[in-house]
């Protein structure tokens, strides 16, 4: 697959792909605190493909420039995915496709889909709950955004940050939240923690 052209612009949410790559290389060590730092400021002020590829230039050839072309611009088919844990703890994070159709049904349990470093199938995706006694967090890029229609509450909480609608995928919340919590939310960020 070819490089993208270096004179087209980039958006925010390839900017979060890059930024999430850069922190992956920190954690691997690959860089200091103060290369994360200098190159995070430079990849939210880059304006093309040019500004941001001599960012990963010295990183492994993983993912280079196609994290920032490709990862987040996934197109064709995921298989929808069904989570039904029983006192147990799901989490899915870095990078991986999210589908159009997300079901969830914990049994005292909790399930956490970060999808920071994700690629979208579709530019909705259908997510229905069925929680008993459980926790689902939703944890989004910059420029995704939630809308929670219709989820039928019985005993439980439902807390949404993200509904403001932007130009990036949107996920549609309902079903059932039975004594349970579901939060959606952006990245939190201390110094240079990230979760």
């Amino acid at each position: 697959m070819s490089a993208p052209d270096p004179n087209i612009r980039i958006s925010n949410a390839q900017r979060e792909a890059l930024i999430g790559r850069l922190h992956a290389a920190t954690e691997d060590g690959l860089l200091d605190l103060e290369e994360f730092a200098e190159r995070s400021r430079q990849a939210y002020e880059a304006k093309t493909y040019a500004d941001v590829s001599r960012l990963l230039a010295d990183l492994p050839d993983d993912d280079r420039a196609l994290a920032v072309s490709n990862r987040l611009q996934a197109t064709g088919s995921a298989p929808d995915m069904v989570l039904d844990p029983q006192h147990s703890r799901v989490k899915r994070e870095g990078v991986w496709t999210v589908p159009r159709r997300i079901t969830v049904k914990p049994r005292h349990s909790a399930v956490t889909l970060d999808c920071r470093s994700a690629a979208f199938a579709a530019g909705d995706i259908e997510v229905e709950v069925d929680l008993a006694h459980s926790r689902f967090t939703l944890v989004l890029p910059r420029n995704a955004s939630a809308v929670d229609e219709g989820v039928r509450l019985k005993g439980g909480t439902v807390t949404n940050r993200c509904q403001q609608a932007v130009d990036g995928p949107r996920f549609h919340i309902t079903g059932d939240n039975n004594w349970g919590r579901v939060t959606v939310r952006y990245e939190r960020r201390f110094l240079w923690w990230r979760w």
